[in-house]
């Protein structure tokens, strides 16, 4: 089987995961270890980049099995809540309000996600476009094929998609507004800007913009700035069982149409 690229991807493992959506990605990456897939017929690593043009060779034949979304069972009382969280659908996509402690797709100890469940729940195959972490709420977009997956995927890549964050502290900022600039341990840039809000029932409420899309990035910011985020378990080692973070707001535009999505904040960080 060869697969032509169309766009880049940063890791071969990753593509493939997104293509062939009912493969566990442990199989694929073994896959990849054994030479069994390669990208312009050489040997490769699952963390090799792909760009516009190169084809993949996979020598291999895939048990494609039923999707996952199919088998799944829910009640009837929690599709319907997941139902309640969907914000906006059309033919191309479907914006929902995240519930905490869903992941978004499947991974070697994820064996049903948020993307599986929502297949359940519309009855229609969708595309992950981007991502929000498993104890992180809010909105997030899925597509419903794969045209509007690139599209929608190539905004968030060039950064065409406003995103904005409410974050609960125990602390507060000693300025009101500010722009954060830090480094991850891949020593990429990581910036964000922040003004303190008022919610009901929390004291130290800030607004966040994001201008990179880095892995964890808000939650490591703050921490990294002395003010970690309520719920934050991975950086702070804070015991509360919630993590005050949701995806408040998303603006963009699609085939020249214009959206914005967002919440009440004091309805999902209550």
């Amino acid at each position: 089987m060869q697969i032509k690229i169309d766009q880049s991807y940063k890791r071969l493992d990753k593509f493939l995961f997104q293509h062939f959506e009912s493969l566990p990605l442990s199989l694929l990456q073994r896959l990849i270890r054994k030479y069994k897939i390669k990208i312009n017929n050489k040997k490769s690593k699952a963390n090799s980049p792909l760009t516009k043009g190169d084809v993949v060779y996979i020598y291999y034949k895939f048990d494609i099995k039923n999707d996952l979304s199919k088998t799944i069972k829910l009640t009837k009382d929690k599709k319907n809540n997941f139902r309640d969280q969907i914000i906006f659908e059309n033919n191309d996509f479907i914006a929902i309000n995240k519930i905490d402690g869903y992941s978004v797709q499947r991974g070697s100890k994820v064996f049903i996600s948020l993307k599986d469940i929502y297949e359940n729940v519309i009855e229609h195959k969708l595309y992950t476009v981007h991502r929000l972490d498993k104890d992180t709420s809010g909105i997030m977009l899925f597509a419903k094929n794969r045209i509007n997956a690139r599209k929608i995927s190539s905004l968030f890549l060039n950064n065409r998609i406003k995103k904005y964050y409410i974050a609960v502290t125990n602390s507060k900022f000693n300025k009101n507004t500010n722009t954060l600039i830090n480094y991850n341990s891949d020593k990429k840039e990581l910036k964000l800007a922040y003004r303190k809000i008022q919610l009901d029932n929390h004291d130290n409420c800030y607004l966040i913009k994001l201008f990179t899309g880095k892995k964890h990035q808000i939650r490591l910011q703050f921490y990294l700035n002395k003010n970690p985020i309520i719920g934050d378990k991975k950086f702070s080692g804070n015991k509360f069982n919630k993590l005050l973070l949701c995806s408040y707001k998303i603006i963009f535009k699609l085939d020249g149409k214009f959206y914005k999505f967002r919440i009440n904040p004091n309805k999902i960080l209550s």
